[in-house]
């Protein structure tokens, strides 16, 4: 099981015009237990990367327990953090947009979770790096398994790019500390 670590996001920078807006449409069931749709919308929970406003994290669930309880209320569970990773037995669904290539971008942010990650590039094109250095370019239409390594992304590329993250609580790879 891992530790829940929220990282504070700030609202001093809004996100660009030209990012994408992701729309959320939430499904659950009404008091006679009939399948409704209970919400349809731009997802609000947007925020900016490294102060760039064209770089972007977009959380569009999160998930507390397992198994989910789909009774009640549609609770998105989010708040005002950013959870990495998503905490005991949780999940999390979010979109990240990267920018086209630039210099505040040049580095390889190399992190690890303890987490079963899922990534999906939506558009674009993305390089995967892990840390001995190997790298693995993604375009769109391309998975990647991320099974607890030290890994980072890079856009080398002249447009945005946008993939689709689902984070699974896993166990602590034996041996291994996090870094996020």
């Amino acid at each position: 099981m891992s530790e829940q670590k929220l990282i504070k996001i700030t609202d001093n920078v809004k996100p660009d015009e030209s990012v994408t807006k992701f729309r959320r449409i939430v499904t659950g069931h009404d008091e006679n237990g009939k399948a409704v749709f209970v919400e349809d919308e731009i997802c609000p929970h947007i925020k900016c990367l490294f102060n760039m406003s064209n770089h972007t994290n977009t959380e569009i669930w999160k998930s507390v327990e397992m198994p989910v309880d789909n009774s009640g209320s549609a609770d998105d569970h989010i708040g005002d953090c950013l959870s990495t990773p998503p905490g005991s037995n949780g999940t999390v669904l979010r979109i990240v947009e990267f920018p086209a290539a630039c210099e505040e971008l040049s580095k390889v942010v190399m992190h690890r979770t303890p987490t079963l990650d899922y990534a999906f590039v939506i558009k674009g094109e993305i390089t995967a790096v892990l840390d001995d250095g190997a790298e693995k370019i993604m375009k769109a239409g391309d998975f990647l398994i991320q099974r607890g390594t030290n890994h980072g992304w890079i856009n080398r590329a002249d447009e945005p790019c946008a993939i689709l993250f689902v984070l699974i609580d896993a166990k602590e790879t034996k041996g291994l500390p996090s870094q996020y």
